[in-house]
């Protein structure tokens, strides 16, 4: 057996030395002796104590193949890292260095039927989803605040006119997360702002443009360094509505100074083409600013509209529904004509009240004078409103035959307009009554119904289509209020045209007999006293419809001018107003004193003048 040597290891050399120090005093000694060097050392050390260490070849294979091993996992995970998994990895250490900055699409603009501007851009500035001030975004430069880094410069929808016109045009508002889970919203991003309402929310997917994006390199704090690359944003097409803004904001004026002076909330006004279907004017009141949905500094009259009363934020001149009252008598008479259960002939006597069992119905003018009307025919009843005609009628036809005809002229059914909300409105019958009501339909049911009573609600929309209907010699138009539709160069794109709803089911001569009774509605012996006197000649109807409230009746008023060429139509209605002669008729007068006045410059100020020759105010309905 071989005894190794060096015993403490291999890094000790063959001989070693004895140090010693006393008095800090070194000795170096020599040493030969293995007991001795190993006692000097390691005291009581023995050698037989010591292991003999050999070099084994299994040990060498072994740790030979744990390296092999760590080295190839090594190897092996650079080879996924690197290879397998590079363009990932290439693309996350890219993101750090390189961000795509949107370049926020301009909102198409809309116009008015005269290129006059209605919805517009303002450059505005984005964090995320916030809208920011200027001062706001200065405010962050100034403190170089790292939001700083996310800034977007976006575009803020103003609207010039504001209250005046803003339940046609609608608002926009910041799309939801649930919105954005849509499969139709793919192009949209959270903090992107969508239309809510009106024309914005009809016509989204025109008025949006295309976002484009700006590709940059930043360092490590976030700073831009350069830009690699860049794709150009495609802006929105631009809508053209066929709205006249002077006629719409001439309209909101008198609408807002009648329902202001009648000390009552709410109302509608609408005018349109008679010829085409145009909308030309739409108001609703109470009105709202559209642009507090998009004007950070307007954030605290959001919840107001939401919680107000009187829901400013409703359309009522196409979702509000109500009892139309006289102005029902047009579908009344139509529907007594075109069934043969009346000629323009036929005469029936106004007694002042009709009963039917235990039941009376009295005619308007009998209660509030005592007076009658005599005989009447067709048109003398259009003439005088007079409720004893058509209550007989009623009887006569039965309600599926005014409930018919009222929906060929577009009641209790939308018409179409290219608006949201717009409300069906109610023809009722017997099927209807026994469902909801659960009880069976009455004769006095049809009575009420033929005069626009009782169950029967329409829209203001409604009432002007039956009023155009008769203007334009019976044809049914969809109404509308967007003409066309235009490139940011204000190329046409596409020209609207719309079909006819209802053409050519009535007879001529039954339509010229109603036209002849509603040209006398503003005559001297009819009930809409405004006119008399005015100077254009026009035809209309009146209508006060009870709401259930003592004292509290709807006031309508519909007409068309001139009557021979008729350019214009108008339906007002004043909620819980009053008497329709008496408060709705003056509306629909400015606004025909306004809209054919050869100067309307003088009218601008919208003071509600008037070219009727009658002062004194009359008995009307």
């Amino acid at each position: 057996m071989r005894i190794k040597q060096k015993k403490l290891g291999y890094a000790f050399k063959d001989e070693v030395f004895k140090v010693t120090h006393p008095f800090g005093h070194f000795k170096r000694h020599k040493i030969n002796n293995d007991d001795e060097w190993a006692d000097t050392f390691i005291p009581n050390y023995n050698l037989e104590d010591d292991d003999v260490r050999t070099h084994s070849p299994w040990r060498l294979a072994i740790l030979a193949s744990i390296m092999m091993i760590i080295f190839a996992g090594i190897f092996f995970r650079l080879f996924h890292l690197q290879v397998v998994m590079g363009a990932e990895n290439k693309q996350r250490a890219d993101s750090n260095r390189i961000q795509l900055k949107v370049i926020h699409a301009h909102r198409g603009v809309i116009y008015d039927r005269n290129n006059k501007v209605l919805a517009e851009n303002t450059p505005g500035f984005r964090i995320g989803k916030n809208i920011i001030t200027r001062d706001e975004s200065l405010m962050f430069e100034a403190k170089q605040d790292p939001s700083l880094n996310k800034l977007e410069i976006d575009s803020i929808r103003r609207y010039p006119q504001g209250e005046a016109i803003s339940h046609v045009l609608g608002y926009v508002g910041q799309i939801s997360e649930d919105e954005l889970k849509d499969t139709q919203n793919k192009n949209y991003k959270l903090g992107d702002r969508i239309g809510r309402s009106g024309v914005e929310q009809v016509y989204e997917s025109v008025l949006k443009g295309i976002d484009g994006a700006e590709i940059i390199e930043i360092d490590a704090s976030g700073n831009k360094l350069r830009t690699l690359g860049r794709v150009e944003p495609i802006p929105g097409q631009n809508v053209h509505l066929s709205i006249d803004l002077d006629l719409q904001k001439a309209t909101y004026q008198y609408l807002s100074t009648a329902i202001n002076k009648e000390k009552i909330c709410c109302g509608a006004a609408i005018v349109q083409n008679p010829n085409n279907g145009q909308i030309l004017a739409m108001v609703s009141i109470p009105s709202y600013d559209n642009n507090a949905f998009t004007d950070p500094g307007k954030n605290n009259l959001i919840s107001n509209y939401f919680n107000d009363p009187n829901s400013p934020l409703l359309n009522r001149a196409i979702s509000g529904t109500y009892a139309p009252g006289s102005t029902f008598k047009i579908a009344s008479a139509l529907a007594g004509l075109s069934s043969g259960k009346i000629t323009g002939s036929t005469q029936i006597e106004d007694t002042g009240v009709m009963k039917i069992d235990t039941w009376s119905f009295a005619n308007w003018y009998f209660i509030s004078s005592g007076k009658t009307d005599g005989m009447v025919d067709v048109v003398k009843a259009l003439e005088r409103s007079n409720d004893i005609f058509f209550y007989q009628l009623g009887a006569l036809v039965g309600e599926k035959t005014l409930g018919d005809t009222a929906k060929k002229l577009g009641m209790g059914k939308k018409l179409g307009i290219d608006l949201p909300g717009e409300a069906d409105g109610l023809i009722p019958d017997g099927a209807w009554k026994q469902k909801n009501i659960g009880d069976v339909w009455y004769p006095g049911d049809s009575l009420h119904m033929a005069i626009g009573q009782g169950f029967v609600l329409v829209t203001p929309l409604q009432i002007l289509s039956e009023t155009s209907f008769i203007a334009n010699s019976g044809t049914l138009l969809r109404p509308s209020v967007v003409d066309f539709i235009s490139k940011a160069d204000n190329q046409i794109i596409k020209q609207f045209k719309y079909d006819p709803l209802v053409n050519n089911i009535f007879k001529k001569a039954d339509i010229d007999l109603v036209k002849s009774g509603l040209s006398r509605v503003p005559q001297s012996q009819g009930t809409a006293w405004p006119f008399f006197g005015f100077t254009i000649p026009t035809a209309g109807k009146t209508g006060t419809a009870e709401t259930g409230e003592v004292g509290k009746t709807q006031a309508w008023y519909t007409s068309y001018a001139p009557i021979d060429n008729p350019q214009l139509t108008a339906t007002v209605l004043l909620e819980k107003g009053g008497e329709g002669s008496n408060v709705s008729a003056p509306v629909v007068k400015d606004i025909f004193t306004w809209y054919f006045s050869p100067d309307k410059n003088h009218l601008s100020d919208f003071g509600g003048v008037h070219f009727a020759s009658a002062s004194a105010k009359i008995l009307g309905e």
